[in-house]
């Protein structure tokens, strides 16, 4: 992952502390007396068929261009599964990362979906989705180990983090309470195949670094719940409390169905 695009998702992971847990647990569209009765959003969506969301393309395996210049990825493919429920065609918009925010707000764009963190600073600008993938620290071990199932194991342990991440972040935490052995790692690529290889015990990494080596290499796995939580969202207007309403229908419902599960599969 690109070193900046790693440290603002870092920062929002710090900044959402135990709000991330309200955000995954649902959101409530309410109107007020002064808020219009019909969402223009969706209207002209359903008039015009086609939904516009905008994507940062360079952070796979959720979004990038492939070999053949297509945009693959998980987001992507939830995208369209949003656009063949919602009766209409998907137009991806391509943005830097750091411009997602503005292409939504000039209303360019009618959703943001690009593996975005929800962001507590941002709750009065934009309206957030229900998470739909945990992104947040876990804990790793080699796949034949049966005595570490949660962080609570780590006692007298060697456990591996990637240096500066939440994963040394929550490690230094546990410190506090219990005594193990600490190492640091560049990245968390670095950490996980030090882990298989047998060197260390443990590592707690992001999910996301997590699934890919285990994918690409195999001999680790995930175990016990996540060590922190870091909800990817969707994110729309507040007025577009029909598109709100909807999204948030569909991804509860991808969710038990077992959709957002074959999705982790197909790229993790």
């Amino acid at each position: 992952m690109d070193d900046g695009r790693r440290q603002r998702r870092w920062t929002l992971a710090l900044v959402v502390g135990l709000a991330v847990l309200s955000c995954a647990a649902g959101v409530w569209v309410v109107l007020t007396p002064g808020e219009p009765a019909t969402d223009e959003t969706w209207e002209l969506i359903q008039e015009e068929g086609v939904l516009r969301i905008a994507m940062d393309a360079s952070y796979p395996p959720f979004e990038f261009i492939d070999e053949e210049g297509s945009l693959v990825g998980y987001d992507v493919d939830l995208a369209h599964e949003l656009g063949r429920r919602f009766g209409v065609d998907v137009e991806f918009v391509i943005i830097s990362f750091d411009g997602l925010y503005d292409a939504l707000r000039v209303k360019r764009v009618d959703l943001i979906l690009s593996a975005l963190p929800f962001d507590l600073r941002l709750t009065e600008d934009v309206a957030y989705s229900h998470s739909y993938f945990n992104a947040g620290q876990v804990l790793v071990v080699r796949e034949e180990e049966a005595d570490i199932s949660s962080v609570e194991n780590l006692q007298g342990r060697r456990v591996g983090v990637e240096w500066g991440s939440m994963g040394d972040v929550e490690a230094r935490e546990l410190l506090r309470r219990m005594e193990f052995e600490l190492y640091q790692y560049p990245a968390p690529q670095e950490a996980l195949a030090v882990l298989a290889e047998g060197e260390i015990d443990a590592a707690i990494t992001d999910a996301v670094s997590a699934y890919q080596f285990s994918r690409q290499h195999g001999g680790i796995k995930i175990t016990g719940s996540p060590v922190t939580d870091e909800p990817y969202v969707m994110a729309t207007l507040p007025s577009s409390f029909a598109l709100q309403v909807r999204v948030n229908e569909a991804i509860l419902d991808l969710s038990a169905n077992g959709f957002l599960d074959q999705l982790r599969l197909v790229w993790f």
